[in-house]
């Protein structure tokens, strides 16, 4: 409201001073004055009776118009807004050659905008020509758009494709979201197309990655000291020390290829203020990567941080795309949930002839996730997914009974070797004499199940054994840390296992991290600490190979080699496009792909 009275106050003196040595004499003058004063007391009401009168066009009168303006303008503070608005139509109706129409034009806009009638507050703005006033316009609808929604202005958008004032408010919607969540390709494109500032908005930076003769590198994780203080007999983060272990085991052997990394410790806590106050640290500033954290509260912490910094942050163990978002700084060690189902898609479309699928998954977003991204990609090959199936953990019998399902038939026996017994059941396999399975033998090529549930998994291997037919099974390989799953079962049934962090055991490079491990630990290592080592190998490599933002590097289009795992390739992606999948051959365990 300061800038329409402001302009109100301006139009008095310039609207004044050409009449007020003229009517020196005139009894209007007079109650155009009283009018006036009533008014600038905040005495609206009274100010509306006093201008009223002028506001008829009779003979003598020329304060018509601008008397017209001022009633419209007390009633507007007077609380009356509807009778300010008929009054400010009234002015564009009966005086459509006044100078002063952007003025009114630009309190039609304001009052439209605020009513929630968007369509009408825009239009009215755009009639606005003079610039001053066009620039109080803007100042204005962005106030009031910014209090509109992302989804509201977009549609906005959509529907005023020309509007400059819309589309900066979205580009600040979009940038006041989490990093991990903004559409940063939308946002490049509002950026471009009205010409906003790319500053402001981080778009098009010109980074180049730096390669250094020793790289800092921040070990953000869920140490909890606490716990190793205290001398407990349980620790809740013995997968964390164990990932530090491979971590400190890969810098080792870092050190001795010439390739200098030096690790600076923060323990998280698993907690988000924790997190806050560790990225408030100067030194943090300096770094050139970041490994960690793991839980949401403080990844959403270091996310923001790493891009306001440009310092890139990878996660070892994560397979969740939404950690990165669209985050240019942030990675994923592992190949994400999407890209695990579109490669898996991809081997089982090359592998297959029988089109025909069921997919059942877990009630996690994970496993929702993994089996609607798979379903869609292996239907965009020609697939037909005949049942897709969410199944909690305590019914998870259900997919036993869906796949040795069977109908009973009763018949005599000179019809047993008929071919009307087909036309009599729904399947064709035998159980019994009576007996035959619902879903007919072979009719299926595969089954996927996106769950690691022992009790999902386990119902599965069940029931396609006891179907005994030709059904391809496609899973993880986190079934073959579970003891309740049958891994004679896998073996049996024609297996495949998508597995990012599959070991060929024949491996040199194994046996001697193995017996390093051995004798420094006294211990077996864990799929953690080969994970935290392949994960440091990998992106110390990479650095050496193309400096610490390595994302800017055109090396970062090369396959790297892994010492243990298959290997990595980001390309244009921030997460591991290397889906290793293995399956059984002869009781052993080998890699189909990559081959």
């Amino acid at each position: 409201m300061a800038i329409l009275n402001r302009l109100t106050i301006t139009l008095v003196l310039v609207a004044l001073i050409g009449l007020a040595h003229a009517q020196r004499n005139n009894p209007e003058e007079a109650r155009f004055n009283n009018a006036r004063e009533l008014m600038d007391l905040g005495k609206y009401g009274l100010a509306m009776q006093a201008f009223e009168p002028l506001t008829n066009a009779f003979e003598g009168n020329r304060y018509s118009r601008i008397s017209s303006f001022y009633y419209a303008v007390s009633a507007y503070n007077d609380g009356q807004k509807y009778v300010a608005r008929d009054m400010f139509l009234q002015i564009l109706q009966k005086y459509p050659t006044w100078e002063k129409l952007d003025e009114v034009n630009l309190w039609l806009s304001n009052i439209y905008l605020r009513e929630g009638d968007i369509k009408n507050g825009l239009n009215y703005a755009s009639l606005i020509r003079n610039p001053d006033i066009k620039s109080e316009a803007s100042i204005l609808k962005k106030s009031l758009l910014s209090t509109l929604s992302y989804k509201f202005l977009d549609s906005l958008l959509i529907a005023y494709p020309s509007d400059r004032e819309i589309a900066e408010n979205l580009a600040d919607k979009i940038i006041e979201q989490p990093i991990t969540s903004q559409d940063r390709d939308y946002l490049e494109n509002i950026v471009s197309v009205y010409e906003l500032d790319k500053a402001k908005y981080r778009i098009e930076e010109t980074l180049k990655s730096i390669k250094k003769d020793r790289y800092q590198v921040a070990v953000l994780l869920p140490f909890m000291l606490s716990e190793l203080r205290s001398s407990t007999k349980h620790l809740s983060n013995e997968f964390v020390i164990e990932l530090y272990e491979g971590i400190l085991m890969a810098v080792s052997e870092l050190r001795n290829r010439g390739i200098k990394i030096s690790l600076h410790l923060y323990d998280t806590r698993k907690d988000s203020t924790v997190t806050s106050n560790i990225v408030r640290l100067e030194e943090l500033n300096h770094m050139d990567l970041i490994i960690g954290p793991l839980y949401p509260g403080p990844v959403k912490v270091v996310s923001e941080f790493a891009f306001d910094r440009q310092i890139n942050m990878i996660n070892p163990l994560s397979n969740n795309s939404e950690i990165i978002g669209n985050n240019p700084f942030a990675f994923l060690y592992m190949p994400s949930m999407e890209t695990m189902a579109i490669e898996s898609a991809k081997y089982i479309d090359s592998q297959l002839e029988n089109k025909n699928a069921f997919i059942f998954h877990g009630q996690s977003s994970r496993d929702s996730t993994l089996a609607h991204t798979y379903k869609r990609e292996i239907e965009a090959r020609g697939f037909n997914v005949c049942l897709m199936k969410g199944i909690a953990r305590e019914d998870g019998k259900k997919i036993l009974d869906i796949l040795t399902n069977t109908v009973t038939v009763e018949f005599d026996a000179s019809e047993f070797d008929s071919v009307v017994v087909d036309d009599k059941i729904e399947g064709n396999l035998r159980i019994t004499e009576k007996d035959y399975l619902v879903v007919r033998p072979d009719s299926i090529g595969h089954v996927f199940v996106a769950s690691n549930d022992p009790a999902l998994v386990a119902n599965a291997i069940t029931g396609l054994e006891t179907r005994g037919d030709t059904i391809a099974l496609l899973g993880s390989e986190r079934w073959l840390d579970e003891r309740v799953i049958s891994v004679g079962g896998l073996d049996r049934l024609n297996t495949m296992l998508v597995a990012p962090t599959y070991i060929d055991k024949s491996n040199p490079v194994f046996e001697g991290i193995h017996t390093m491990y051995m004798e420094a630990f006294n211990a077996y290592p864990s799929r953690y600490f080969y994970i935290g080592y392949e994960a440091m190998m990998t992106v110390g490599k990479m650095m050496n190979n193309m400096g610490n933002l390595f994302q800017f590097d055109p090396g970062i289009n090369d396959f790297i080699a892994g010492e243990l795992f298959s290997g990595s390739l980001y390309g244009s992606q921030n997460c591991n496009q290397i889906v290793p999948i293995i399956r059984f051959d002869r009781s052993e365990l080998v890699l189909v792909k990559p081959r």
